[in-house]
Formats: structure tokens, C-alpha cells, sequence
């Protein structure tokens, strides 16, 4: 199951805690049970902690402790602790509240859950408690929010609706990131050679790579004009960034045309085939990306639309409709689709950190759509992103990529889970916090492309052999 925490809101939290630090989902309920033992057994000793509450009424809190989680039944003495307010009612209003008597900063008690504050501001639950549909309705309490931890004129409602039914509840590891054992510990984890043979990362490669893309373009006995490349991938993966990523590299600067970001739903909601214009050369490649909707677990995307997606019936700018599938009765359905309007390659954009957390509901969801692409020959490849919160150093320099072990891992995780060949999974690192353009970023983002046209081509070749020994059949036929 993926991690609701988004970028967006761990930042602020990082903000708030003050210091440079990661985070490693420790103990979901919707994955591990709502258990006071198993919230122990699994978070106890693990050093600081955010525990964050997804409420029925789309309000979103919790707290944070800098010691350790036990089960001694003793409080927990945490002079940096604070609760914290990230959404309200749909709406993102982050508010901390810092603790005013650090002696009874949490509880830690084996049959409690995250318990804080020694009036129990916030008390999340006792022993086990079994979901009620698609939400837990938690036994503990919230009324006496602000016993312990100052609110600043909020109160128990304003900060939480009074509501202890959650989706979920979450708690994550915070890990120091300006440590440096765990810095030492990354760079000992620096492979002496790369794990896949690679181009060497440098100016001469970065522009070779540009002229092959913008030299590019699909054999003519093809009649494309320019391969379609579908992007397809769960929100909040970095598939609407990767197109951004993309015309940033070939526009020399950092751009934003399509919507990204870490939202609850997908931000995409139309279905686009974006092309991509050379700032140099004054032209556009003749590769289009084509974008639809995130995938979710909440709307499942009908299989009959993929496969429309995939033989070229959707028309560009096609607006999605989760209770209204595209169907052949729809406005714009292109009834005689040719090989310029299918899909010619895959590509699935996958969180690199979240691999083993994916849903079960989205690995159906991909392989229903793996299966209706395998029908047709359409090669697939994975574009694995955010990278850099697997490999610290690959954070640092994305031109670590082939030297980290812990990448290749990832890389051989998702293989496995997907069912393709290890040298079909892509690395990358797109553009998220950064303000300018980066040689090694652009490198592996312009490989990438340059194979998923490689693929491209593959199929549309395939396509017209197929073509021509019908036709060859159809006149032996005749004759």
C-alpha cells in the first residue's frame, strides 16, 4: 500500500522539526492492523517518530516525538515534541502546537497506540479495533487536546473535527538527514563499478543525446509522422512531471505545462499528447508524449478505455469522466484509427521508494492494462523515479545512479513485479525541487527517452511487416 504523506506536507514537517531528515513508513493500519502490540512491535527503539491521522472528514493530523516510542507504561520526557494540524476539511491550513510540559510529551504503554500528551491530548487507541468499511473507528480520545500542548487559540474541533474515524494512521521513522554515519553509510553502499553499462556522465554525452533525440524520427515505410508514447502511472509517481522534465531539458530552462504535484486525486484529467519543441532548433521532436489519468484506488480506470488509449480512438484533449467511460458513442471517437494513432510504447512511471507499499488495487489495475498491451505487441518499460529517496547519494549527484546498490535493488524489485526484463526499467530522477537544469538529470532522463523510442520503432516496424504479409496473403488469395 503506497504512502499518503505527500511531498508537500513532509516538507513542512521537516520545517517544522528543524533539521534536514528523511522518512520510512514504520506502521500503517490499513496494512499491518489496528494493534497496540503491533504499533509497538514495530515502532518501539526506532528513534524520533511522525504519526499522522487521515480522518473521514478529509482532516489530516498527528504528532511528532524525538525519542523513542516503548512499552515501559512510563511518560516520555520530549522537550521538541509538538502535534501538529496539516489539512482541514479538504483544505491545506498546517498548524503546529508545541508542547509546554516536556514530562509527559507522549505515553508508552504496550495495549495503547500513539499516545499523546500526559492528559492524553491525543490518544489514538487501545488494543486492537477492527475497520468498519472503509474507515477505522479509533477508541481513543481527543477532547483533552491541549492539556500539555499549547494550541494557540485552536481547539480540539478547529485541529481534528472531534473526528477519531480515519482512513488511516500512519507512522514514519524520521531519519536524521544531515547524519553522517548515514552518509558514510550510503557512500560505502557506492558500487566500484556500475551495476548496468552506461554512457559517461558529461557534457559530450548530454549533447549527443539531444541530437539523436531531435535528429529522430520513425522510418518513413511507417507513414508516422511521430512515435506516441503513453505515460501511465499512479498519482503522485512523477508521470506529468517526467513530460515536464522533458520539455525543460529541450526549452534550456525549468518549465511546468502540465499539472504535477502531490495531490489526493489525480491532477490530470485530460487526456493529452504533448509534443515537445527543440528551443535550438526551433522544432519539435517527433516523439509525443501522451498523458491520462493517475491511477487510483479509490476510481479504477476502465479497461475497455485503455483500450482505446492504446489503438488510437481517444481523440488529444479528451476530457475523462470516471462515471462516464469513453465508450464508441462518445464525442470524438476515432472510428478508423491508423498506426499514427496508436500507442507505439508504454512507459510506466513508478515511485522508486514506495515499490514494496504499491496497493494491491493499482498492481491489478496495471496488470489488467499490461495484459491488453501484450494482446497487441506494445513493448513496455518502466520509468522508475524519486530515486533519490531510496540512495542519499543519488540525492546528491544523480550521476551515483549506477554505482548504488540500493537502486539496482529497486530496479530488480519492480522487474520482478512488473514482468519485464531488468534492462526495461529505466532510472531516472525528474525535476521537482529543483530551479535550474542539471547535466547528469538530463542524462538520464534523455536515455531513457532515447530507448523508449527505440522501442517505438520496434513495434512500428513490426506492424508494417505484419501489414504486408496480409496483404501478401490477401493476393495469394485472389490469384
Amino acid at each position: 500500500m503506497t504512502e499518503l504523506l505527500n511531498e508537500k506536507y513532509r516538507d513542512q514537517l521537516v520545517t517544522w522539526i528543524g533539521k534536514p531528515c528523511h522518512f520510512r513508513l514504520l506502521y500503517k493500519i490499513s496494512r499491518d492492523g489496528c494493534s497496540a502490540p503491533t504499533f509497538h512491535q514495530k515502532c518501539d527503539g526506532q528513534g524520533a517518530t511522525v504519526t499522522v491521522l487521515y480522518n473521514t472528514n478529509n482532516t489530516i493530523y498527528g504528532g511528532y516525538l524525538s525519542q523513542s516510542w516503548n512499552s515501559s507504561g512510563a511518560y516520555i520526557n520530549d522537550s521538541n515534541a509538538f502535534l501538529f494540524r496539516l489539512q482541514y476539511n479538504g483544505s491545506s491550513n498546517p498548524l503546529k502546537f508545541p508542547i509546554n510540559q516536556p514530562t509527559y510529551a507522549g505515553y508508552g504503554v504496550g495495549g495503547y497506540g500513539p499516545s499523546f500528551g500526559g492528559g492524553s491530548d491525543m490518544n489514538t487507541f487501545t488494543g486492537s479495533v477492527s475497520s468498519s468499511g472503509n474507515y477505522f473507528p479509533l477508541n481513543g480520545n481527543v477532547s483533552s487536546i491541549g492539556s500539555y500542548y499549547s494550541l494557540n487559540g485552536q481547539n480540539s474541533n478547529s485541529i481534528t473535527n472531534n473526528n477519531l474515524q480515519v482512513t488511516d494512521l500512519e507512522v514514519y521513522q524520521v531519519k536524521d538527514g544531515s547524519d553522517p554515519n548515514r552518509t558514510k553509510m550510503a557512500e560505502s553502499s557506492l558500487l566500484d563499478k556500475p551495476w548496468r553499462k552506461f554512457s559517461e556522465f558529461n557534457a559530450e554525452t548530454a549533447n549527443k543525446l539531444k541530437e539523436e533525440l531531435v535528429d529522430y524520427g520513425p522510418d518513413s515505410e511507417t507513414g508516422v509522422t511521430a512515435a506516441n508514447v503513453l505515460l501511465i502511472g499512479q498519482i503522485g509517481a512523477g508521470k506529468s512531471s517526467f513530460f515536464n522534465s522533458v520539455n525543460s531539458i529541450f526549452r534550456g530552462k525549468i518549465t511546468s505545462k502540465a499539472r504535477s504535484g502531490n495531490f489526493e486525486h489525480s491532477l490530470t484529467t485530460v487526456y493529452r499528447k504533448y509534443s515537445i519543441k527543440d528551443h535550438n532548433s526551433g522544432q519539435n521532436l517527433k516523439i509525443r508524449l501522451c498523458d491520462t489519468r493517475g491511477l487510483e484506488e479509490e476510481f479504477t480506470i476502465d479497461s475497455q478505455e485503455i483500450s482505446y488509449i492504446l489503438d488510437g480512438n481517444v481523440p488529444d484533449r479528451y476530457q475523462f469522466n470516471p462515471s462516464s467511460p469513453f465508450t464508441t458513442e462518445t464525442f470524438g471517437f476515432i472510428r478508423n484509427p491508423n498506426l499514427e494513432d496508436r500507442i507505439h510504447c508504454v512507459a510506466f512511471v513508478v515511485d522508486g521508494s514506495t515499490i514494496d507499499v504499491i496497493p494491491e488495487k493499482i498492481l491489478k489495475q496495471m496488470k489488467a492494462m499490461q495484459s491488453r498491451m501484450n494482446q497487441r505487441n506494445i513493448p513496455q518499460v518502466v520509468y522508475l523515479t524519486k530515486l533519490d529517496k531510496v540512495c542519499p547519494m543519488v540525492e546528491e549527484d544523480a550521476g551515483h545512479m549506477f554505482h548504488s546498490s540500493a537502486v539496482r535493488e529497486a530496479v530488480d524489485k519492480i522487474a520482478d513485479v512488473m514482468g519485464l526484463p531488468r534492462g526495461f526499467v529505466l532510472p531516472i530522477k525528474n525535476y521537482e525541487s529543483e530551479t535550474t537544469l542539471n547535466q547528469n538529470i538530463d542524462i538520464l532522463i534523455l536515455k531513457a527517452l532515447k530507448q523508449t523510442a527505440d522501442f517505438a520503432d520496434d513495434y512500428m516496424e513490426e506492424q508494417v511487416e505484419k501489414l504486408a504479409a496480409e496483404y501478401g496473403r490477401e493476393r495469394k488469395e485472389k490469384e
